[in-house]
């Protein structure tokens, strides 16, 4: 039961219920930097929880330079993919003791100065970058002292960290999965990609076709949505000679082709197998449920906030390997 005074609790009221010093009740906040026995810890926890004391965020900024925040520019929040990537981060910096801002460009280059801009004038600590700017000049906005790192990136980028997962072996393993399963005309659903990034996951499509001796499919580029993916796999599917199997480039895409694989009367993976690429929580409710390749976004989350506390740290790239899920959508399950 919260004991709250008809004043805010102060962190002085906190160390005279717990029966220690203000100095003890700050290293238990802040977790240092002297360590306190787990029974003084408790004390303290247990009479912050009663008096419902909350930190005051802006002494904190003022005593230690630091506000707890940190920046995330993306493109979007709707797409699972990002939202799924917004949540790792949010769960992992909050056992930091640290939130996430985000800025938000809505695919927009004129968006793109505001966003970043808002986060750096809002005092973050640190920035984190899941979007591909136009204007290069704003990845080193808010000076060079300020640590930043681009997530959802496998290759290096000079003087800027990047975390990402292996993107070429898991396109690869989605594509052999296919191949292994007897098809020979293997499509493609993706999308024209924004900046200077290439499509590594049609690059390496096409490079296993090219290894089997398959023939090529031209693949269907059109937007990283669903309706992306429900256009692309109508016109793989009107062409004179369709695909036994579509590789998708992302879960959303796969969603659009599924329906438009069901409209057309097809029945996955009977007539047409499909495998997308990402593995976040919405491959698993389709139907039949997608069979993808999964980022390890909590992993990588957890190795973005790292590298940012690394400060003074050459930058460098941090990669992880994706992991195939099979589910009903390829074959193995009936």
């Amino acid at each position: 039961m919260s004991v709250k005074p008809a004043r805010p609790a102060t962190r002085t009221d906190v160390a005279r219920l717990a029966g220690v010093s203000t100095t003890v009740v700050s290293y238990v906040i802040n977790d240092g930097p002297r360590r306190v026995t787990s029974r003084t810890r408790q004390r303290v926890l247990d009479a912050i929880e009663r008096l419902g004391y909350r930190p005051n965020a802006n002494a904190r900024a003022l005593k230690t330079g630091e506000t707890g925040l940190i920046g995330m520019v993306v493109p979007e929040v709707v797409n699972a993919y990002f939202a799924e990537f917004i949540q790792a981060l949010d769960r992992a910096a909050q056992t930091m003791g640290s939130s996430i801002l985000l800025g938000i460009t809505y695919e927009e280059a004129g968006r793109e100065e505001r966003a970043v801009r808002s986060l750096v004038d809002r005092g973050v600590d640190s920035l984190i970058y899941q979007v591909d700017l136009a204007d290069q000049r704003l990845y080193q906005l808010g000076g060079g002292d300020l640590p930043r790192v681009l997530l959802d990136r496998s290759d290096v980028v000079p003087g800027m960290a990047t975390v990402g997962a292996d993107t070429e072996a898991g396109a690869r393993a989605a594509v052999e999965h296919l191949v292994s399963h007897g098809h020979e005309r293997i499509g493609y659903v993706g999308s024209p990609m924004a900046g200077r990034k290439v499509d590594l996951r049609r690059v390496v499509w096409d490079e296993v076709l090219r290894e089997h001796g398959l023939p090529g499919v031209p693949p269907a580029l059109t937007s990283w949505n669903r309706e992306g993916g429900y256009r692309g796999a109508r016109e793989l599917m009107a062409s004179d000679e369709p695909p036994t199997a579509i590789f998708a480039g992302s879960d959303l895409i796969g969603v659009g082709v599924l329906r438009a694989l069901h409209e057309l009367g097809m029945d996955v993976p009977g007539d047409v197998a499909v495998v997308s690429f990402d593995g976040t929580a919405e491959s698993a409710y389709s139907w039949p449920p997608l069979t993808a390749v999964r980022q390890p976004f909590e992993e990588m989350a957890r190795r973005a906030l790292e590298v940012l506390s690394e400060r003074g740290e050459a930058p460098g790239s941090s990669v992880f390997p994706m992991q195939l899920i099979v589910r009903g959508s390829c074959g193995c399950q009936g």
